[in-house]
């Protein structure tokens, strides 16, 4: 059962790393007039947001390594401030609304690390290595 829920992490991984480019096309679509509404980019940033917190759910039952499941808490909140950030621009605040576009960049990177970590990818070591350098007096 725990091997499922891994996969069903993984597939939700992958949507949202994907979905995240899709969101920004979406976005930039709307932008440049092509859609006369930013409805598509709202309703499928809001099917991020639930794939973002059944991804959290399966970490969580499939019992991953705990940076595994930090990481899709953390792409979970990040998600999920969007509509919060978006929402301060009809309350009077842009300077907060800004952050909406760089909110999504953290998304994006967040959710490719998640995706390197449930595809079981693995982060480049560093090897340690010193130099003593001994003067004499």
């Amino acid at each position: 059962m725990q091997n499922t829920f891994a996969r069903i992490h993984k597939g939700l991984a992958l949507f949202i790393g994907l979905g995240t480019w899709v969101q920004m096309f979406l976005a930039g679509i709307w932008h440049a007039g092509v859609v006369m509404t930013p409805e598509a980019h709202v309703f499928f940033g809001l099917a991020l947001l639930l794939g973002s917190l059944l991804a959290l759910i399966a970490a969580a039952a499939a019992k991953l390594p705990k940076p595994v499941i930090g990481r899709t808490a953390v792409l979970f909140v990040l998600i999920l401030a969007q509509p919060f950030l978006i929402e301060a621009r009809r309350n009077g605040l842009p300077l907060v609304s800004a952050f909406h576009t760089l909110n999504a960049a953290f998304v994006g990177m967040t959710a490719g690390a998640v995706l390197t970590m449930a595809r079981g990818g693995k982060q480049a070591e560093v090897e340690v290595t010193a130099v003593s350098v001994a003067t004499g007096d």
